[in-house]
């Protein structure tokens, strides 16, 4: 039996491995039901990519069981869990070795490895069957060699080209000066205030837009909107709301910090030496310097904690609203209040989440903006049903226009793909072709909505050489933030498994998921049709069907309610209060 390993970058059809008959090969990235069942049929072989050896309730225990290990073990003195904080950024490998620890079981011993160029994987693929068999070689194809410097170095210059000049720079600040050294001296400090506040951590600016639509809510409330970056920040806030930088509260370096900082490095080498050793998955991650990020982390992590330290002192919370428990250092504030006794909130800032299938959730209350979204945190999450309370903003959505406009959009909701392996161009070229015929069968054009993490340079290259000139004159490119007018002028839109499917639905414009492209296993897709958020293609060839299928999908106010349920000032300040 031969095995092809084919690389994010290389296609199965082109390259010194095309003219051999393979008995499978796998996708160490992804590009789809479609693509597969399309290149099967012309190689020959099955081909699948091994983001689909697991089922997805397999991968989700798989990885709930991975993160847990190590919890309850790196505990500070303000009761933050360190594992449980670091955790996040070695999943993407964590969830790399899980996979292939299954595609390794799936390998016969005798079976013949070969790969069309060096990858991150290949070295842990290799100890993983040396288990079962000695000797065993991955053989490499690729005809021209790389460097590791050269990839990496050609792999930074890509996305950085694919970056705005304020997002690289927010990168750079992120990466050289994580706990505010530098930063700490060119921001103002706040004047101190003694009328209680609502503290609102944020990092992002769709974290703070769901935080403010909630302060709203409550004008006689004081909210003190903290970001811990400058992305975070919104142009308008209501007067209730006042937002300062976490720069401005980081202190000197403290000598208590440090002494903290060690004996939690002396607990880390006991975790790694002796819990991980237990677990093939993690043991294999810490043969393969998975965790070495860790001491660095925790060094800016305590100085991070310091800062939020410093807020809680200087400032009279009350209690905490979070829209992000993923990202480590919004976090922690949450762990902070807990350990002074006050009230923590979560209020989501997508439509659905599937960290807290993962991961635990730390916070005393959370708010769901509707039916589905509580369902999808009960059934698939595990959250206890006695913490959720379903309520979002009012009139969260667009409103309507006030003189009827023309529906004469197609609007496709892109994403960045390639930061999960996704092959972009591949799915590109399986749907824009199908929505450019569309367009033009039913006179009327395609918008692009790229997300804040595309590049509208890399997109229309990718168009280029996908679209013919015909097609390209169809298609328009929108960047930005999100416009009523993709909303008030869409005939239908279409996405992947964006939460835009939801805002779709409650501006009563029919969406559609392309969900041969879907290979996440969050479900998302699934939980957004069940309460009919949106409808489902299998292949790109339903999308000449979406006429027909736009006579049976009624978005009622039934509907509507299920995905978004308003919860009264009243409630809210319930809920904030703890009462």
């Amino acid at each position: 039996m031969k095995v092809l390993l084919l690389h994010p970058d290389d296609s199965a059809e082109v390259g010194p491995w095309a003219g051999t008959q393979w008995d499978l090969a796998i996708d160490l990235g992804w590009s789809g039901t479609h693509a597969y069942s399309q290149q099967a049929e012309r190689l020959g072989c099955r081909i699948v990519s091994i983001y689909g050896l697991m089922d997805h309730a397999q991968h989700r225990r798989r990885m709930r069981d991975l993160l847990a290990v190590g919890l309850d073990q790196l505990v500070d003195s303000e009761s933050v869990d360190w594992w449980d904080a670091f955790s996040v950024f070695p999943y993407q490998e964590l969830e790399q070795l899980m996979l292939l620890s299954c595609l390794a079981e799936q390998i016969p011993d005798q079976a013949e490895v070969f790969a069309s160029r060096p990858h991150f994987t290949l070295a842990a693929l290799s100890r993983l069957l040396q288990r079962k068999m000695e000797n065993r070689e991955i053989r490499i194809l690729s005809l021209e060699y790389k460097s590791p410097i050269g990839q990496r170095s050609r792999r930074y210059l890509k996305a950085a080209l694919a970056l705005h000049p304020s997002q690289l720079a927010e990168i750079a600040l992120d990466k050289w000066d994580a706990d505010y050294r530098l930063r700490r001296h060119f921001t103002r400090q706040p004047g101190a205030s003694s009328n209680p506040a609502i503290l609102l951590p944020s990092a992002y600016v769709n974290v703070s837009l769901a935080q403010v639509a909630y302060a709203r809510m409550l004008p006689h409330r004081r909210f003190l909107m903290i970001v811990t970056r400058r992305s975070g920040r919104l142009r308008q806030l209501p007067p209730n709301v006042e937002v300062r930088s976490l720069a401005s509260y980081a202190p000197r370096l403290l000598p208590s910090t440090d002494t903290e900082q060690a004996r939690l490095l002396a607990l880390w080498q006991g975790v790694k030496n002796k819990l991980f050793e237990n677990d093939p998955v993690l043991r294999h991650a810490r043969d393969l310097h998975v965790f070495d990020g860790f001491a660095k982390f925790l060094k800016t992590g305590l100085r991070v904690r310091d800062a939020w330290r410093q807020v809680f002192a200087g400032e009279p919370i009350a209690a905490v609203l979070s829209a992000d428990e993923h990202n480590p250092y919004t976090r922690l504030p949450i762990w902070l209040a807990r350990s002074r006794k006050l009230r923590t909130v979560f209020c989501d800032h997508g439509a659905l989440n599937m960290s807290f299938g993962i991961r635990r959730p730390i916070s005393d209350a959370y708010l769901t903006k509707g039916p589905m979204a509580r369902d999808y945190c009960v059934e698939w999450c595990g959250v206890s049903a006695g913490k959720i309370v379903v309520g979002s903003p009012p009139e969260a959505h667009s409103a309507s226009p006030s003189t009827p406009v023309q529906r004469d959009w197609i609007v496709f909701y892109s994403e960045a793909y390639e930061l999960f392996s996704g092959r972009t161009q591949t799915f590109y070229a399986e749907l824009l072709p199908e929505l450019c015929q569309l367009a033009r069968r039913v006179g009327r054009k395609v918008v692009i909505k790229l997300h804040p993490f595309e590049s509208r340079r890399t997109r229309a290259a990718i168009l280029d050489r996908v679209l013919s000139a015909e097609e390209r004159s169809l298609v328009e490119v929108r960047e930005g933030p999100m416009t009523p007018d993709l909303f008030a002028r869409a005939w239908c839109s279409l996405t992947v498994e964006s939460s835009v499917a939801v805002e779709s639905t409650l501006n009563r414009v029919p969406c559609f998921l392309c969900s041969w492209f879907d290979a996440s296993w969050y479900d998302y897709g699934k939980q957004y049709a069940r309460f009919s958020a949106s409808y489902p293609l299998d292949s790109p060839r339903r999308i000449r069907e979406i006429p027909q299928l736009l006579e049976q999908f009624h978005i009622t106010d039934e509907t509507r309610q299920g995905l978004q349920t308003p919860i009264s000032p009243e409630n809210l300040e319930s809920v904030l209060s703890g009462m």
